[in-house]
This record gives C-alpha cells, structure tokens and sequence, in this order.
C-alpha cells in the first residue's frame, strides 16, 4: 500500500479578498464563500471515505484560515479520521509588521519572494526559499509518519509549491520559472512508490497523480486571483 498524500488548499479568506490590508500577520478566516467552498470539498471528501481507501488522517496548518477549512472537513469525515495540527504547515512568516511581503513597494526585495527566493522580504521573516525548506521537510515528515497510508493535508496555495519543489527536487530559483496555480479548496495528489528497478533511488519516487482539482466548485467560483 503506497503512502498517499492529498492536498487540499483552504478555503477563500478575508486576507485573500484584502490583500495588502492587513500587515499583522494575523489571519482573520474564511470568508462567507469561503465556508462555502469548505463545505463542497467536505462533502466531495467524504465521499472517498465509502472506498476502498478512506483517509487515514488529516494534518493541517495552524493558520485560522485552514483550520477553519479543516473544521469542515473532519465533521464530514467523522471522528475515524485523526486530526493533528502542524505548525510546519503553516504560512511563510512575515516578519516585521508594516512590511507586506507580497508588496514589491513596501518589502526588501522590490519584488515579490518568488523571484528573489534566497532574500527575506522583511526584517525578521522568512525567505521564499525558506518557506519551501521547510513546508517541503514536514509534508516529507508527514509521509514518513503515516507510512502505507492516506493522509489529507488542508494548508495553503504554497504548500502546493513546496511539494512540487521537494518531491521533483527542484534548484533553488526554479520558482522564478515555474509554480503551480491552486484554486481555493482545489485537491492535489502525491504518491510515493518504491521501485525495485536498478537505479531507482531507494527513497522512493513521488507520483504527480492530480493537481488543482476543483471540479467541486461551481463554474463562477473558480478562480486565480483571490
């Protein structure tokens, strides 16, 4: 049975609506829509529980805005699923409030992180290249945890890109070429195989299976930019 893991990014927050307003660093949740979205993703979610492999468990990050998302998620599941928080999953540290990271006019870099990875973009937080060390080192942990299992992962857009970066073992700066793009409660699949071919790395080989599946939501509410 391999290890399998599902990513599923949070619902629509009010920080993704306001995006530059708020510089605390303090999540203030999902939005109406957001609770929304959770709600469709919960329902599709349970579904796979009635398969032939149902979630083993689910980890997801201490912002507001995931945990609110998972909140609907494991009511769906049930109490089977195990629920742990995990801090490693959490959102990029920004830092020193008043210096958005994001804001090309207001950060260190001039740009946003993505395109200068290796520079924290405010005084005390953390480096894009930072961010995706250690998002990729727990997703990995995570896997080593619940080995032979499903694992649901609710956390955030960029927890998507950290998995690409760590599973395909990309170059430091390969953000500046390429990332992917994940809708508000989108899924995306990852699994780990063991190959006994010659060559094959004995860490085992992780799987693209699906990326930003979210055929649940209705067709006005996907989108990019929020």
């Amino acid at each position: 049975m391999a290890t399998e893991l599902v990513l599923v990014r949070h619902g629509q927050a009010v920080d993704n609506v306001e995006f530059l307003l708020n510089l605390t660093g303090s999540c203030r949740g999902l939005t109406e829509r957001g609770h929304a979205q959770a709600e469709l993703v919960a329902a599709r979610l349970a579904k796979r529980m009635t398969g032939t492999r149902p979630f083993d468990a689910i980890c997801h990050s201490p912002t507001r805005r995931a945990v609110e998302t998972t909140e609907h998620i494991a009511a769906a599941l049930g109490p089977r699923v195990r629920v742990e928080a995990v801090d490693g999953l959490r959102v990029a540290d920004h830092g020193v409030d008043g210096q958005h990271p994001w804001d090309p006019k207001t950060n260190l870099i001039g740009t946003i992180p993505p395109l200068d990875p290796e520079t924290a973009p405010s005084p005390g937080g953390e480096s894009w290249q930072g961010y995706l060390n250690r998002s990729g080192r727990t997703l990995l942990d995570i896997a080593a945890r619940y080995p032979e299992s499903r694992v649901l992962v609710v956390a955030h857009a960029e927890t998507s890109a950290s998995a690409m970066h760590t599973f395909m073992r990309l170059p430091v700066g390969a953000s500046r070429w390429t990332f992917p793009l994940i809708s508000h409660t989108a899924l995306s699949g990852w699994r780990l195989l063991h190959s006994p071919l010659p060559g094959a790395d004995p860490a085992g080989q992780w799987a693209l299976l699906y990326l930003n599946d979210d055929s649940h939501l209705p067709e006005p509410e996907r989108t990019w930019s929020s």
